[in-house]
């Protein structure tokens, strides 16, 4: 407890200090690895030429009570055509075309996706995540100082490294909710870390995404489940089974 008052006065005694709205940009490199080793059975052979990892390069715009995560448009990777490459894992390339924007003074969430061929903005309330924060366990990243923090996101151990010599409680994606800015996330299949920091006054103000049917998270896992049997059905009629009642 005495650790965690330490840190909320360290946040607020920065924010204090700056004498200002904290604002700026962090670049990241994402990085999402592949397990073909541990695939379902039922899955089919992968390719020898299968990637074992892939990059997003990403961007995190933010000013003391909004921000937006999404790809870094200074950054164009050309796609080599791999036909062998299966569905699935094209679509893991999609899911760094989300956009997630967060707003802490209203508690709410936008995250921008595509699924099955539509764009959708999804709502929802800001993650409330129970961050372990581990005081003894520090690092520099490009100069900052970082405290470390963990939680399990249901079978998933998350690590983080935040600092808060950036007196905001944002971080890629969903993640967030600490004394200061995250500028690493590990876990087993994804490690997330920032490449580059500037802070400066934004020179516009941060948009929402507004690209596709606005819903609520739970309209959008209903429709999801929806999809996902109806596609389940169809593999199962291409390969002479009758689909799951």
């Amino acid at each position: 407890m005495k650790i965690v008052i330490f840190l909320i006065l360290m946040f607020f005694s920065d924010v204090v200090a700056n004498g200002q709205t904290t604002q700026g940009v962090i670049k990241y490199t994402q990085t999402t690895y592949f397990d073909f080793e541990n695939m379902p059975s039922d899955m089919p052979n992968m390719p020898s030429d299968m990637p074992k990892s892939q990059d997003a390069f990403m961007k995190l715009t933010f000013s003391d009570t909004e921000s937006i995560y999404e790809k870094d448009p200074d950054i164009v990777v050309e796609e080599s055509a791999n036909d062998n490459v299966p569905r699935m894992f094209r679509r893991m390339k999609e899911k760094t075309n989300r956009i997630y924007y967060k707003n802490l003074e209203e508690d709410f969430v936008l995250e921008q996706l595509a699924f099955f061929n539509k764009d959708f903005v999804i709502k929802d309330s800001v993650a409330s995540i129970r961050w372990k924060i581990s005081a003894g366990e520090q690092k520099s990243i490009l100069g900052y100082n970082c405290m470390k923090a963990m939680y399990k996101d249901s079978t998933t151990n998350i690590i983080a490294f935040f600092t808060h010599q950036i007196p905001v409680s944002f971080g890629p994606e969903k993640f967030g909710k600490l004394p200061g800015l995250i500028l690493e996330i590990q876990s087993a299949t994804n490690h997330t870390i920032a490449t580059e920091v500037k802070m400066k006054p934004l020179e516009n103000p941060i948009v929402k995404p507004a690209k596709g049917d606005m819903m609520s998270r739970d309209e959008f896992e209903k429709l999801r489940k929806e999809k996902m049997k109806e596609q389940k059905e169809m593999w199962g009629r291409r390969d002479g089974r009758p689909g799951r009642q």
